[in-house]
């Protein structure tokens, strides 16, 4: 099978950010993957462009020295070690926990997430999980307060959380410098991430800088594909149904007499 080609902008360099893009340019562990297509400052609109043409099977926004922009057409998704967060600006909606249902399942393989919406004021619709979870069927909880989530840990047992606020998203993600957490741009069908965190102030010494900041992008963005391809492999072909329900056939052989029945009335008059 041919090695997936991801692209890896550079933004503005500095030189942590430098040594970084080096050493996944020349990690052997990496290399076995994927093959890393590097492009220079000033080509992430290029990049953006090769991804959605299929040119690269993902792109990896690193490193620059402010947030990445998020693309056209797409939502945010922060990806740590322990839950997946949905930072929003207004209260969640029911359709907000249904994309974010199918965002857990076709590209992190997770099957009947468990979903929690968070947020520090008082919800307008306090019973939104009770209505989503008999309406569809998902596995939701809240709304939490920031004290209630990170009160014993409390987020490693939901798959996806729901975050009012960028403020409480820090607050929730916790210590980045050791999480390494990624952005991931959900909702299009290129697969774009990007490093959490914009280049640090203080620089580390020259060999000391952190790999796992611009591996982890690379690691998340072929896990995407891998479980994207396997998601819909699984439903194509559906097998048909290995048994005959007995009653609808009798339902659709009553309702053919009948029609006969008629049509013979309809001749004979």
């Amino acid at each position: 099978m041919e090695k997936l080609k991801i692209a890896i902008t550079s933004g503005k360099y500095t030189a942590s950010a430098q040594e970084l893009s080096a050493k996944i340019l020349e990690d052997p562990a990496m290399l076995e993957l994927c093959t890393p297509v590097p492009y220079g400052a000033g080509e992430e609109e290029q990049a953006l462009r090769d991804v959605d043409e299929g040119k690269v099977d993902a792109l990896v926004l690193a490193p620059t020295d402010g947030p990445a922009k998020c693309p056209a057409n797409a939502f945010e998704i922060v990806v740590t070690e322990k839950t997946c967060l949905m930072p929003l600006a207004e209260e969640p909606t029911a359709e907000d926990i249904v994309r974010l249902r199918d965002i857990l399942e076709r590209d992190f393989d997770l099957r009947s997430p468990r979903i929690a919406f968070v947020q520090e004021t008082a919800m307008q619709n306090p019973d939104l999980a009770s209505q989503v979870t008999e309406a569809s069927g998902i596995n939701t909880y809240g709304p939490y307060t920031p004290e209630q989530i990170l009160a014993d840990d409390t987020a490693i047992h939901f798959d996806g959380i729901i975050v009012r606020g960028k403020e409480l998203l820090q607050r929730i993600i916790g210590d980045t410098r050791q999480e390494a957490p990624v952005r991931y741009y959900a909702g299009r069908e290129a697969v774009v991430t990007a490093i959490c965190q914009p280049g640090r102030t203080d620089e580390p010494e020259e060999g000391m800088a952190d790999v796992s900041w611009l591996t982890h992008p690379f690691y998340t963005a072929i896990d995407i594909i891998r479980n994207r391809a396997s998601y819909d492999e699984a439903r194509q072909n559906i097998l048909p149904k290995l048994f005959r329900d007995k009653r609808d056939e009798r339902k659709k052989n009553e309702t053919q007499q009948a029609n006969n029945e008629t049509d013979n009335s309809e001749k004979e008059s």
